[in-house]
């Protein structure tokens, strides 16, 4: 089983795959891996960042790079060069009874872009993750603001990815007791797949085969 996660920076794709990883067998791949991986020499070199290991905020300093270079290759190979590539590392691993999580899926310019090639070519499900905060309103209701596109490239293409989600998660950003707030978000997706044909049910079966 494949799942992709899609989303703006900062919405908690990757707090959903760790709390979905503490319930069921998954394994994480990112298409940016290998965009980090390449530019990380010269980011280190000529900005003291590297970008595997730096934190948010440094992450943030050199997203307009990061952007700039993942899309000249994309555009060089109508979406494609990223994609190859993470096709390579997955197909390296031995991911029997594993749930593949891939934690970055942004885009759909091309016919062939990573939202066809997760759902048509890999079988995969797309999970569009929104994280939203409340203010109290002038007539004594709650405002949902929900977090917004870091840059151009996000607000064009997050709404037409979201558009074609098969499932959606809007989560309130929470503090204190993290798990047990969104506990209840992973429980219903988890529901929701158990309840598609051929879907967890499935994996279920093969992982007590296994065991």
């Amino acid at each position: 089983m494949v799942v992709g996660l899609s989303g703006v920076a900062g919405a908690g794709k990757d707090l959903f795959f760790k709390l979905l990883s503490e319930k069921l067998n998954c394994q994480k791949f990112s298409l940016a891996d290998a965009l980090k991986a390449e530019v990380a020499p010269f980011c280190f070199d000529q900005y003291g960042v590297h970008p595997l290991t730096c934190s948010r905020e440094q992450k943030d300093s050199i997203r307009p790079f990061l952007v700039f270079h993942g899309s000249f290759k994309r555009n060089l190979t109508n979406g494609r060069h990223w994609i190859e590539e993470l096709n390579k590392k997955i197909n390296k691993n031995n991911l029997t009874n594993s749930i593949v999580v891939i934690t970055d899926i942004r885009y759909d310019d091309y016919p062939k872009d990573e939202v066809h090639w997760l759902k048509k070519e890999l079988g995969g499900l797309l999970v569009h993750v929104s994280m939203y905060e409340e203010t109290p309103s002038l007539c004594g209701s709650h405002c949902k603001y929900f977090k917004r596109p870091i840059n151009e490239e996000e607000g064009r293409n997050d709404p037409k990815i979201k558009a074609q989600a098969d499932y959606a998660v809007e989560w309130k950003k929470v503090k204190g007791d993290i798990h047990k707030q969104l506990e209840p978000y992973i429980d219903g997706f988890i529901a929701w797949l158990d309840r598609k044909e051929d879907g967890l049910s499935a994996y279920k079966k093969a992982e007590e085969e296994r065991l």
